[in-house]
């Protein structure tokens, strides 16, 4: 929306600074940080707390709820050491 769009004003060496009023609409305190991206042509901020959220609610698509991912790689991990002894041993 056009309508909520505020100035934000690019200084001489290239900063921006963002207003009060968008940094406590995004929760960031003076001296925080930001994650930006361009997406079609249009920059956008997010906090890197919104950013992991967004990232997990996506992982969790993919990741049954109560899967334990750490489980699953360490039973990968020692099912491989065990085919890797195998092999050793059948190359002796």
């Amino acid at each position: 929306e056009i309508s909520n769009m505020i100035r934000v004003n690019v200084m001489p060496n290239g900063r921006l600074v963002l207003p009060v009023g968008l940094r406590k609409s995004l929760g960031v305190e003076k001296g925080g940080q930001v994650m930006a991206e361009i997406v079609d042509g249009e920059v956008r901020l997010i906090t890197p707390d919104a950013s992991l959220d967004r990232a997990r609610a996506l992982f969790r698509k993919y990741v049954p709820a109560g899967t334990s991912i750490a489980d699953e790689v360490i039973a990968e991990r020692r099912a491989e050491n065990t085919l890797d002894n195998h092999d050793n041993k059948v190359q002796r």
